[in-house]
C-alpha cells in the first residue's frame, strides 16, 4: 500500500513537471510572438502579424506561420505580403549568439501585392519606412554577424495593379519560379537582429524575384524595383535580442533551469 502511494506521488510529480514544462515552452513562444510582431511592425512602418511562432528552445529549428504584412494606407489590397510558412534551421541558442550562422531558411507560400496609387508604389513606401527607421538607430561598438547559408523561396505569387501593369485591364497575376540564394548576410556595427534579418530576406527575395523581366510589368517599373533592392540600408540589431532575453528568463522561471543556450555560440571576432 505504501509503495502504491509512493508510486502515485512520483507519477503526479512527474506529470506536474511535464505540464509546467509544456506551459513554460508555450509561454516562450507567446512572448516571442508578441516581441516579433511589435519589432517587425516598427521596422516596416506597417502592421505585421505572425499567426504562429515555434522557437527552437529544445531543438535546432524554428518555425513561423501565417505571416501577414499590411499594405501602407491608400492602397487597395489589404496585404502587401503574406507568407504561409518560414522555417529556420536554428534554435534559440543560435539566435542569442553574437555570430548567427543559419544553415537554411525556407519561405513557402508567398503572395506579394504590387500596386501603384498616385504615382507611389507600395513597396517603395515600405522601403522608405525602413530607411527612416535605420537612420534613427544608435550605433554600438559590438558588431554582430548574421549569415544565411541557403535561402529557398517556394511558391511565390505576384499580383500587380495600376499603371505599372501594361496588359489590358490593369491587373496581373503570375507565379515567380522557385529560387535559391546562397551565402547571404552582413556584419553590422549597430544593434537589432530583427531588422538585419528582415533586410537580408527582403533584399534577397526582391532582387531575385525581379531579376528577370515579368510579362505584363512595365520596363520602368522593373528598373525601379531593381533599384529599390540596392537602396535597402544595412540594418542594425537590438530589440529582438532583448526580447529573446525575456523569452530566456520566462523559460528559466517556468522550467526552473539555468536557461543556458542549447546551442553553443561561435567565438567573437574573425
Amino acid at each position: 500500500m505504501k509503495q502504491s502511494k509512493a508510486t502515485k506521488v512520483i507519477v503526479i510529480a512527474v506529470v506536474s513537471v511535464l505540464v509546467l514544462g509544456l506551459v513554460g515552452l508555450r509561454l516562450v513562444d507567446v512572448i516571442a510572438k508578441s516581441v516579433i510582431d511589435s519589432e517587425v511592425t516598427e521596422i516596416l512602418g506597417v502592421d505585421a502579424h505572425f499567426g504562429g511562432v515555434d522557437l527552437g528552445v529544445l531543438s535546432s529549428s524554428s518555425t513561423f506561420t501565417g505571416i501577414t504584412i499590411r499594405n501602407p494606407p491608400g492602397f487597395d489590397k489589404e496585404y502587401l505580403l503574406t507568407i504561409d510558412k518560414a522555417e529556420i534551421d536554428c534554435g534559440l541558442g543560435t539566435l542569442m549568439s553574437n555570430d548567427i550562422d543559419i544553415p537554411r531558411v525556407v519561405l513557402t507560400g508567398l503572395t506579394f501585392d504590387l500596386e501603384e496609387v498616385d504615382k507611389e508604389i507600395n513597396i517603395e513606401t515600405v522601403i522608405k519606412n525602413i530607411q527612416k527607421y535605420v537612420a534613427d538607430q544608435p550605433k554600438t561598438d559590438a558588431p554582430t554577424e548574421l549569415e544565411i547559408r541557403t535561402l529557398d523561396v517556394k511558391n511565390l505569387q505576384l499580383t500587380a495593379h495600376g499603371n505599372i501593369v501594361t496588359i489590358a485591364g490593369g491587373s496581373l497575376e503570375t507565379k515567380i519560379p522557385d529560387f535559391t540564394v546562397k551565402n547571404i548576410g552582413t556584419k553590422s556595427d549597430t544593434h537589432r537582429m530583427t531588422s538585419q534579418f528582415v533586410n537580408i530576406l527582403t533584399h534577397a527575395v526582391l532582387s531575385h524575384a525581379f531579376k528577370h523581366p515579368i510579362d505584363g510589368l512595365s520596363g520602368v517599373t522593373m528598373s525601379s524595383l531593381r533599384k529599390i533592392t540596392t537602396d535597402l540600408p544595412l540594418m542594425p540589431i537590438k530589440q529582438l535580442k532583448e526580447g529573446l532575453e525575456n523569452v530566456k528568463d520566462a523559460l528559466k522561471d517556468s522550467l526552473g533551469g539555468s536557461g543556458d543556450d542549447e546551442e553553443s555560440s561561435k567565438p567573437e571576432g574573425d
